[in-house]
């Protein structure tokens, strides 16, 4: 993605959801102010085909939505259902997220932004087909699954800065174990995002199809070790 996303304040409707799996901690029971615009024509078709690649390459269509995350960066999913036409659940995905992301990308292109998206759509793997995994496991499992994608989305739209996605998932590690919000170490989450964008770039170089079913279970036999 090297155009540099500029945010504008939604005008949208209030809605609900029930956030389950997020990319940091203190997860809400609710999170109110959804929309499916962003006011900004430019974000919203950069996120749209961001969706489509995801769609494709896990098999999977959650719902997706903006929301007004208050100051409190965050992206969600739950396995809720908001649109009988979309069974996979739930994606949301916050402004004042996407801001400190774009605001801390020295390249300008935002580059942790779609590897985001891509952890929230693990969560939603996890919800449709059950890991059985709980805690930061799910969440390590979905930093897996994440680097897998990062990988798919290079050979797709071009190389995202790859350093910079590295450098916003290990920031976003702690060492607050006693927490029920945490989410791995730092390092954990750097070793789970790299190993799963290796595991994709082996098989590519291999010319085998990377199935979702492979994906999964490689990503669950991999933070285990954790």
């Amino acid at each position: 993605m090297r155009t540099k996303i500029l945010l504008l304040f939604l005008l949208g409707w209030v809605g609900m959801a029930f956030g389950q799996g997020c990319f940091l901690g203190n997860n809400p029971t609710s999170v109110e102010n959804l929309t499916k615009f962003s006011g900004n024509q430019q974000f919203d078709n950069i996120n749209n085909r961001e969706y489509e690649l995801l769609s494709s390459v896990f098999g999977i269509r959650p719902d997706f939505y903006y929301l007004h995350d208050f100051g409190m960066p965050n992206a969600y999913a739950t396995p809720r259902i908001h649109n009988p036409n979309l069974t996979d659940g739930t994606i949301m995905l916050g402004f004042s997220l996407v801001q400190n992301e774009c605001s801390n990308s020295p390249s300008g292109t935002c580059s942790a932004v779609p590897i985001i998206l891509a952890h929230e759509f693990a969560h939603i793997l996890d919800f449709k087909f059950g890991t059985g995994l709980r805690g930061k496991y799910q969440e390590l499992f979905a930093d897996y699954i994440a680097g897998s994608y990062l990988y798919h989305r290079a050979n797709r739209f071009g190389n995202l800065n790859i350093q910079e996605v590295t450098s916003s998932f290990f920031s976003k590690g702690n060492y607050d174990f006693n927490n029920p919000n945490f989410h791995g170490t730092p390092q954990e989450r750097y070793n789970c995002l790299s190993a799963g964008y290796v595991l994709a770039q082996q098989y590519s170089q291999q010319g085998i199809h990377l199935t979702r079913e492979i994906l999964m279970n490689s990503a669950i036999q991999y933070v285990g070790q954790f």
